[in-house]
């Protein structure tokens, strides 16, 4: 017998979300073959359905080329999301407590979700340039600290699954790239509570990230201090572990984790 969820699905509309989801994970535009290659839906269903999703303005077709870019409307309903997010209206007062202790560094905040490692908020250094956490963007879980704290306490089977279908990528000469090599670096991660960026990811940045925990005591999200070299030298990102721990329990007890669990 089919589930409620089965008989009140509407394949047509599943399939556009599909297709949002296909373009939104692309590095480039795609075309109606692209698309129905990668989620096996026939030329002419696949032409109908970028045609709506053009229509409602949710993606774009460049008529010179004739392919396909998901449009700036889609901002709203991340950043709507973003909006509604329960522990960033909780964490941001504090990070922006602890960006006047450090304001030369980047205090960024993240989830786990769905198989990715996603900011959701932070607060920018007063230096320049600029680092490549910004909110609704996604993080290697290999080569970030955010990424390692948030996936330290994940089961063996789900590490593997996660190492199988987003890989091990080299971002620098520093990255951790080898199945090994990634699973201890977790297994220290796990037992320290602290997870370390150090040029993993950018070259000259490095980051600190320590969890914040929910009321069952699991890890719920991440906060994380990372700055460039310029500006913060290692040491300084190292030192400043012991007050991001502070603010991530004070966040921790604010959304009803208790020590004693």
């Amino acid at each position: 017998m089919d589930s409620d969820s089965d008989r009140y699905n509407i394949k047509t509309v599943e399939r556009a979300f599909q297709i949002l989801d296909y373009a939104s994970e692309q590095s480039c535009p795609v075309s109606i073959q692209d698309i129905g290659a990668a989620l096996d839906i026939n030329t002419n269903m696949t032409f109908r359905l970028l045609a709506s999703l053009v229509n409602s303005g949710y993606m774009v077709k460049d008529a010179s080329t004739g392919l396909y870019s998901v449009s700036l409307k889609s901002l709203r309903l991340s950043r709507n999301a973003l909006h509604s997010v329960e522990i960033r209206k909780v964490c941001m007062p504090y990070l922006e407590l602890l960006w006047n202790v450090f304001p030369k560094a980047n205090l960024n905040m993240a989830v786990y979700y769905q198989g990715d490692v996603l900011v959701i908020d932070r607060i920018d250094s007063q230096s320049l340039p600029r680092t490549y956490f910004t909110p609704g963007r996604t993080l290697p879980f290999h080569c970030t600290g955010l990424g390692k704290i948030l996936t330290c306490t994940l089961p063996e089977a789900e590490i593997d699954q996660l190492i199988k279908d987003r890989g091990l990528k080299q971002y620098t000469l520093s990255t951790i790239t080898t199945v090994e090599g990634i699973k201890e670096e977790l297994k220290k991660v796990r037992l320290e509570q602290v997870g370390r960026d150090r040029n993993e990811f950018i070259s000259g940045d490095n980051c600190s990230a320590v969890p914040v925990y929910g009321k069952g005591g699991q890890i719920i999200a991440g906060i994380s201090i990372s700055a460039l070299e310029p500006y913060m030298k290692e040491e300084e990102v190292e030192a400043s572990i012991p007050k991001l721990r502070e603010t991530a329990m004070k966040i921790s007890y604010t959304m009803g984790f208790n020590e004693g669990i």
